[in-house]
């Protein structure tokens, strides 16, 4: 069975964000990068704050699965036209990128993200 392991927000100022979580629900900063990005975690699930001056909101889900090519193929099956890509470069978690059926992101992952 997957599990949601991951959830992003794109927001205006990551560190006010980060500083607001750790506080409000001691969630811990287990990785910055050099764009300002920060992810934080509460053991269990890793949540990106990924910095981006509008839109701001939720990016994607992530759920990381036991068998990654059976998790494309149970895709594939339920829709045919689904558009599955390889991340670009940079991205360290996700194997594969998706759409749902409305076009909300997810990520899919067998290594899953730091907690």
């Amino acid at each position: 069975m997957a599990r949601i392991r991951h959830v992003a927000f794109y927001t205006k100022d990551p560190e006010r964000t980060a500083d607001f979580y750790c506080k409000a629900f001691d969630l811990s900063v287990v990785r910055k990068n050099e764009r300002g990005n920060i992810w934080l975690s509460d053991g269990y699930i890793n949540v990106a704050l990924i910095k981006r001056s509008s839109g701001i909101g939720i990016n994607h889900l992530g759920f990381k699965v036991e068998n990654l090519e059976s998790a494309k193929d149970r895709m594939m099956q339920l829709d045919a036209d689904i558009e599955i890509e390889t991340p670009a470069e940079g991205v360290t978690a996700a194997e594969y990128k998706l759409k749902d059926p409305d076009g909300n992101w997810l990520d899919i992952s067998e290594r899953g993200w730091k907690v």
